[in-house]
């Protein structure tokens, strides 16, 4: 692991899409996750969106979110593969080569693993031909599936190259899913991993964990979970796992804050998890300040 492999989510910050991807950068940030809302949404208008994040020199962890689109039938059905192009065609035109998609929270989706396993199999099979990954992620709060585990039977059922998996650290400790649990996934499964803390020692209920994930999350190493977060974090390392982390911080306080400010804040995430926890060369937060403090 080094710095560049991680990245910061868009939807963590405040401002602009310009502001934003400036603030990244400036914190040393190479990467960004996209949401589609900050293209489409985009006050100019979309072109101008893909223009600014192809010109940022972040590259594009991936597009976030495509939802509830597996174990839908008939017209629903449909109407979600429409969907997924549009999503597939915007992650191309960004450069991004990953699309998140989230277990399903519909009450009309069906919860046979085969059904799953064949749409996202079709999902897959759209993304393949514009070298799109799709990384698919367990939700507890989804009717589908729940957690990684089940998530990689279905992307080992569906069985397609391009079809792995994403995993929420905050969806991890927050449920207190065992480390050891991690053993069973193949690291080549692995796509995508998101990082996060929160302040709470226990979520006492589902509707408190919905709050906190949309709301309260914090970077690793300012919350109550430090230990977990590196738990989690040496045993990725341990069953192989080489790929992108990405700071998925939701934060309504932290969006009424400037962007490079909480970039920064990011960025000291970053250097703890690479020195204080894997032992790396990247500079401790406040080291500077310590050393200085030692000699005087």
């Amino acid at each position: 692991m080094n710095f560049s492999d991680f990245g910061i989510d868009s939807a963590s910050l405040a401002g602009s899409l310009e502001t934003r991807l400036a603030a990244a950068r400036h914190s040393g940030f190479s990467q960004v996750m996209i949401s589609a809302t900050d293209i489409v949404g985009h006050p100019e208008n979309t072109d101008a969106a893909v223009k600014a994040i192809r010109e940022s020199g972040l590259r594009v962890t991936g597009l976030e979110a495509l939802r509830d689109f597996e174990g839908l039938t008939g017209k629903m059905h449909d109407y979600k593969i429409d969907v997924a192009k549009s999503m597939l065609d915007l992650c191309s035109r960004i450069g991004g080569r990953l699309l998140l998609t989230e277990a399903s929270a519909s009450v009309h989706a069906d919860i046979d693993a085969d059904k799953i396993a064949r749409d996202l199999r079709k999902l897959a099979l759209l993304a393949l031909p514009m070298g799109i990954r799709i990384a698919f992620k367990g939700l507890s709060w989804s009717r589908t599936v729940k957690n990684f585990a089940a998530a990689a039977e279905i992307v080992s059922l569906a069985n397609c190259p391009n079809l792995g998996l994403a995993i929420d650290a905050f969806d991890v400790i927050a449920a207190g899913v065992p480390m050891g649990d991690l053993d069973v996934i193949f690291p080549q499964q692995i796509f995508l991993v998101q990082l996060s803390d929160f302040m709470l020692q226990e979520i006492q209920s589902t509707e408190e964990q919905n709050a906190t994930a949309a709301h309260f999350r914090v970077f690793p190493g300012e919350g109550a979970h430090s230990e977990q977060i590196a738990k989690f974090i040496l045993k990725l390392e341990e069953i192989g796992y080489f790929g992108d982390y990405s700071f998925d911080v939701y934060n309504s306080d932290y969006l009424q804050m400037p962007s490079g400010v909480i970039a920064d804040r990011a960025r000291r995430a970053a250097d703890w998890l690479g020195e204080s926890v894997l032992r790396r060369t990247l500079p401790v937060p406040n080291m500077e300040r310590l050393r200085r403090a030692k000699s005087v």
